[in-house]
């Protein structure tokens, strides 16, 4: 939903600034975000929580923003293959 209001608001962008459209990597997130909307719902409703339609909806349309936010404040640590001294 995002992108296609980013795609609303392209006539407010000079010509020069504006992305490729030619470029498969631009419609990527067209693809990728309905299908982590998809799947986070099934989730949903595979752990057997009783979801309305509109409420399926509202999860599958946010999943982009839930799955980015929780990218960005997962910590960000690397495992220590050293073992704890004594």
């Amino acid at each position: 939903m995002l992108k296609i209001l980013e795609l609303a608001e392209l006539y407010k962008i000079p010509k020069t600034q504006r992305p490729d459209f030619r470029d498969w990597l631009y419609w990527v997130p067209f693809v990728v975000n309905p299908l982590l909307g998809g799947c986070l719902t099934l989730a949903y409703a595979l752990s057997e929580i009783e979801l309305s339609p509109i409420l399926s909806i509202n999860i599958g349309a946010s999943a982009p923003l839930i799955l980015r936010t929780m990218a960005q404040i997962a910590p960000n640590t690397t495992a220590s293959l050293d073992s704890p001294t004594d």
